[in-house]
């Protein structure tokens, strides 16, 4: 049970009962190691680990929970200790731990069964049989899911209330209040035992946050908890403000639940068709489609396209800047980056907006190295994996990838925050203005970025209206000079 299959119902442990098969566990060192994870990452993931084989034990499970160097390590002691007649696998999550599992079929002298995948719908490879000769977008493949999944579609195959996409009531800017005034998430007890040793037991490996604040389930029961919680009481907000970023609201009507989701705990079948059901319980049709499409949509989307090409060495704007050093520690009077690093040092947790529209967007226009940018997410953020980040990362937020994936890059100037945040209100910067001492960085780097990639950019017919709007600036000149000084700030921490 590799680390992020955490489903005792799995696809492994098919055909197996208790007393008859051992169910191995490997805390690789190496894994540990890997990155400078936040502090809260090791201790949701290590510590769902831990609990489940407690649990398995208590259900009469022979579990062997081993530490060691890593992974393959751990997998060559459990096989030299027990002489297992065979080893039966979920298919890993990544392409790093499916060749890992190769290797050890070649090399060890026990067969290796390699069965589904935990905590998806769709297998590596089935987007493309999906989807057939269509150009591969996320709408269409959402349609197919909703469809095949008999999800949200009437008799005749047509959605729910008459459109595929509620998109129009899902975008609406935050109110005008301190925070959206929604009932709270499930929250784990924050004097938790188990997190407290984790903290204790991690503290001399490298790592970034500071806090000690857990916002994710480590358990299968916690994760269904988390879940009921959103559905009866959060469902109902989810939908207009999804895309809303707050001052004094971190969690907003989000569910919280992608950590568990990503670590197998809980399946995204269940969690989609339970929202759906809550359509007939008066949830609003709005904001259960959008629910279901982050869902069934986007997550397996992205599930598909981590498997349709390697992710690497895409860097198609030939960004070569580091990781904006606000996102590493250093101070920032750009109150949006602000909230979001605020939000990952004390939780591992910035909600996608902020990951793509705050933090994607920087990166993206300050030209940080793609894979530098994918690993800074994968290390920050507790639910964050490989087949999540580098698909997310390098694909759709910073378009290295020269818009396989997305027909057009995410930039974005200092307008779009104010729209969609109360940040700019008490921010340092005016989102107005793109050159002087209050000029916002996004502003100002977003024409600068649309100006240092107009050859590319300008062939492409979705930013044929920016591309104009740059054309009528008469103050290029100020503003390509400004934008090499906040490039110079957001490199040595001073912006």
């Amino acid at each position: 049970m590799l680390g992020d299959q955490l489903d005792p119902s799995g696809p492994a442990f098919r055909g197996h009962r208790p007393g008859e098969a051992r169910v191995l566990m490997v805390e690789s060192e190496f894994a540990l190691r890997r990155l400078p994870y936040n502090r809260e990452r090791r201790v949701l993931v290590i510590g769902a680990m831990r609990r489940m084989a407690e649990s398995l034990r208590a259900r009469g499970w022979m579990v062997d929970l081993r530490q060691a160097p890593t992974l393959a390590d751990g997998v060559r002691g459990h096989v030299a200790d027990h002489a297992p007649e065979g080893i039966v696998v979920a298919h890993p999550t990544s392409r790093s731990g499916l060749a890992l599992v190769r290797r050890l079929q070649r090399d060890l002298p026990v067969r290796i069964d390699v069965r589904d995948a935990v905590g998806f719908i769709t297998r590596p490879g089935e987007l493309g049989e999906i989807l057939g000769r269509r150009q591969p977008r996320m709408d269409t493949f959402y349609r197919e899911m909703r469809r095949r999944l008999d999800m949200l579609v009437g008799p005749d195959g047509k959605p729910v209330g008459g459109a595929w996409s509620m998109d129009t009531e899902n975008r609406r800017p935050p109110p005008r209040t301190r925070d959206l005034g929604a009932p709270a998430p499930w929250l784990p007890a924050a004097d938790d035992p188990i997190d407290r040793a984790l903290r204790d037991e991690f503290a001399g490996l490298p790592e970034t946050g500071s806090g000690g604040e857990r916002v994710m389930a480590a358990t299968p029961e916690q994760a269904e908890a988390a879940l009921d919680r959103f559905i009866d009481a959060r469902l109902a907000g989810f939908g207009p403000h999804q895309d809303a970023m707050m001052d004094d609201d971190w969690a907003m009507s989000h569910a919280l639940i992608s950590g568990p989701m990503n670590l197998g705990m809980l399946s995204p079948l269940h969690v989609a068709r339970r929202v759906a059901d809550a359509l007939g319980d008066g949830a609003p049709l709005a904001s259960v489609e959008g629910f279901v499409r982050q869902v069934i949509g986007w997550r397996e989307y992205v599930w598909g396209w981590y498997w349709r090409r390697p992710w690497r060495q895409a860097n198609a704007l030939d960004a070569t800047a580091p990781v904006p050093a606000a996102l590493m520690g250093a101070p920032t009077r750009m109150r949006c980056v602000q909230v979001a690093m605020e939000g990952i040092d004390q939780r591992g947790y910035s909600h996608h907006i902020q990951r793509l529209m705050v933090l994607g967007t920087l990166m993206l226009m300050r030209g940080t190295q793609p894979w530098s940018a994918t690993r800074w997410f994968w290390a920050a953020h507790v639910d964050a994996s490989a087949w999540v980040m580098a698909p997310n990362v390098v694909g759709m937020a910073l378009f290295a990838d020269g818009g396989d994936m997305m027909t057009k890059p995410y930039a974005a100037s200092g307008a779009y925050i104010k729209r969609m945040s109360n940040h700019c209100k008490s921010c340092a910067y005016d989102p107005r203005l793109a050159t002087g001492p209050r000029a916002c960085p996004f502003t100002t780097l977003y024409w600068d970025f649309l100006d240092r990639h107009r050859e590319r950019l300008g062939q492409n017919p979705r930013m044929s209206l920016s591309m104009r709007n740059l054309d009528r600036r008469d103050d290029l000149p100020d503003i390509r000079a400004h934008a090499r000084t906040v490039m110079d700030d957001l490199d040595g921490g001073t912006a």
